[in-house]
């Protein structure tokens, strides 16, 4: 089996599976920093501490995911390694939605970087995360950004690198977009020849090609889509202290299983360095009734720019 040679935040993935979704690696020839093989995962780990129909997690931090119907994915303790068995066809969208959502999100923690459940444009010289619960609008709101000139760094899943002296920065995700059929109608978006995120799903992929920030950037602000926490119309409002730190654990993405894999000293001790930049962690009442998303787009520049 051919192995591709892809980027991912910055990382050399060598991969036996297919990943379209990731750009070619561009960099030096050192040994790949992620390596992602179709073979054979154990039914389940020997003596798992975490053991649940979906999740096994070893004593030695060994991961299991699965899902039903689509594929089994094997995780090391470290991060760098993958294992994918595959139930579709290798090359089914539906692998990569899991591996590039829930795997990275384990990869991610695992390798001391904080992911956020956010979309992620450059603003400026900086990165702002657009962060919220599935189905909020993130990716909407960052395609309307984008054509508004401001690049794409990320989708879905915004990582963070905290270990940075100068402050938080955003590695590079992929460059597309994951976009529902009645949100691509809104912004006049065809899907024709696009691949849907699953076969049974009205959702697609959406290019963004020369949209797409390829950089690491410094994360300049947080802004956290919420509906149910300030009325229709109402303001952005600024989080501070406590508050914010809440605010950004809540929106971690797969929260629950870095709660499970025991890493919530860490992921506390990045959501307090997040909260620390300059321009702030932000409350944004989001909302997809008509005038909603163009209220957040001008709530959150002129914040920005203020």
């Amino acid at each position: 089996m051919p192995i591709h040679d892809h980027t991912l935040c910055g990382w050399r993935v060598a991969s036996s599976l297919p990943l379209p979704d990731l750009l070619p690696w561009t960099g030096d020839d050192r040994a790949p920093d992620l390596i992602v093989n179709v073979g054979a995962v154990p039914e389940r780990l020997d003596d798992p501490t975490i053991d649940l129909p979906l999740l096994q997690i070893d004593a030695n931090g060994t991961c299991r995911f699965a899902m039903p119907g689509v594929a089994t994915y094997l995780i090391d303790p470290t991060g760098h390694r993958v294992i994918v068995e595959p139930v579709l066809p290798a090359d089914a969208p539906d692998i990569r939605v899991f591996l590039l959502g829930t795997v990275f999100g384990i990869l991610c923690y695992r390798r001391g970087l904080l992911p956020l459940h956010a979309s992620c444009v450059r603003v400026g010289g900086g990165a702002v995360a657009l962060a919220g619960a599935s189905g909020i609008g993130k990716s909407t709101l960052a395609a309307s950004l984008l054509r508004r000139g401001h690049m794409i760094l990320a989708d879905d899943v915004t990582v963070i690198d905290t270990s940075d002296p100068a402050g938080p920065r955003v590695l590079p995700g992929f460059p597309r977009l994951k976009l529902w059929r009645d949100a691509m109608d809104r912004l006049q978006l065809s899907p024709a020849g696009l691949e849907r995120t699953r076969s049974e799903l009205a959702k697609f992929h959406v290019p963004v090609a020369e949209g797409f920030c390829a950089q690491p950037l410094p994360l300049t602000a947080v802004f956290h889509l919420d509906p149910d926490t300030l009325p229709p119309g109402g303001t952005l409002r600024r989080l501070r202290g406590p508050e914010a730190v809440v605010r950004v654990e809540r929106d971690l993405y797969r929260r629950g299983t870095m709660v499970k894999m025991g890493l919530s000293a860490q992921a506390l001790g990045s959501a307090v360095a997040v909260v620390g930049v300059p321009g702030g962690t932000w409350l944004v009442p989001h909302r997809h009734e008509p005038g909603g998303l163009e209220d957040s787009i001008a709530g959150i520049l002129e914040r920005l720019t203020a």
